[in-house]
C-alpha cells in the first residue's frame, strides 16, 4: 500500500486522483505484481509526492496490463496539485512468476516486464510498444543495461 508513482522520461511522478476508481487501482496493483486491489485512496492519504504529476483523469476498464494502456490526459498534462495524489492498497498475494512493471524513459511511455523467469526478479525482458509486447535484442546488452532495467522494475 502507498502513494502510486510512475516512472516516465527518467523521472518519478505521481498519479492524480481525478477520475481514479477501483478499475484504475486494479490495473495498478496488477502492474505491481499483485492479484487484486483492495481499495484506493485520494487526497494524498500517503503523503504528497514531489516532481511531476504524470497522469490525470486515468480511465481503465480493469483488464489493461498497465496504466499506460488506460485512457488519460496525456503524460504530464494535469490540472492537479500533489494534495490530490492517489494511492492504492493491493492484496498481499503476488502473482506467481510476475514482476513489477515500470514505465521507462521512452517518449511513448513504453512499459517493461520480466516474463518466464522461475523466481521474482528474473526472466526475459519485454517492452510494450504500440499495444504489442516484444522482446529486447541482446546485441550490445551488458550489465549496465541490465542494471537500468532492474532499477526501473523496482529491484534496486
Amino acid at each position: 500500500e502507498g502513494r502510486l508513482e510512475v516512472l516516465y522520461q527518467g523521472r518519478w511522478g505521481t498519479v492524480c486522483d481525478d477520475g481514479f476508481d477501483f478499475h484504475v487501482a486494479t490495473v495498478a496493483c496488477r502492474q505491481l505484481g499483485y492479484t487484486a486491489a483492495i481499495t484506493w485512496t485520494h487526497s494524498a492519504t500517503y503523503g504528497q509526492g514531489e516532481g511531476p504529476i504524470w497522469l490525470d483523469n486515468v480511465q481503465c476498464a480493469g483488464s489493461e496490463g498497465s496504466l499506460a494502456e488506460c485512457v488519460h490526459n496525456g503524460w504530464g498534462i494535469s490540472d492537479c496539485h500533489h494534495g490530490e495524489d492517489a494511492g492504492v492498497v493491493c492484496s498481499g498475494q503476488r502473482l506467481p512468476g510476475n514482476s513489477p512493471q515500470a514505465t521507462n524513459s521512452g517518449h511513448l511511455g513504453e512499459v517493461m516486464r520480466l516474463r518466464a523467469g522461475t523466481h521474482a526478479g528474473e526472466g526475459r525482458v519485454e517492452v510494450l510498444r504500440h499495444g504489442q509486447w516484444g522482446t529486447v535484442c541482446d546485441k550490445q546488452w551488458d550489465l549496465a543495461a541490465a542494471s537500468v532495467v532492474c532499477r526501473q522494475l523496482g529491484y534496486g
